[in-house]
């Protein structure tokens, strides 16, 4: 009987991000985005700190959830990087470009609400930033 009641009480205090999967899903970025370098050795990396800005504004920077940058070898002046901010429970998920600490967006994308199958979004995120990063401005 103390473990079942143990268990509620677990249960009741769990937040709204563990409940929702954001936490599961973010702890597992860093691996994910190795995994998906081994694989493919496109110049990706886990950045593990918050940019100083994002467009100028540091207080949406000190909400940044992860940020992976691509840097390409055929385009050395420009790193791209895939980068989302929590924002009112949810993902904001965007592109952009990453300078010495600094984020210029280039693209938002549909932000992310529905954290229990947000790997398969992650894949496709960076996929997509291999694309976008392979592209003249």
């Amino acid at each position: 009987m103390d473990v079942f009641i143990q268990h509620q009480i677990d249960q009741a205090q769990r937040t709204w991000a563990e409940e929702s999967g954001l936490i599961a899903f973010l702890s597992r970025v860093p691996a994910e985005v190795e995994r998906f370098e081994e694989s493919f050795r496109m110049g990706l990396r886990y950045v593990p700190v918050p940019p100083e800005d994002i467009d100028g504004n540091e207080e949406t920077a000190q909400n940044t959830a992860f940020v992976v940058v691509r840097k390409n070898r055929l385009l050395p002046e420009r790193d791209y990087c895939l980068y989302t901010v929590l924002d009112n429970r949810r993902l904001r998920v965007a592109y952009g470009i990453y300078r010495d600490g600094h984020i210029l967006t280039v693209k938002e994308l549909a932000p992310l609400e529905e954290f229990s199958k947000a790997e398969a979004k992650l894949y496709n995120w960076l996929r997509e930033l291999l694309r976008i990063s392979c592209e003249k401005p």
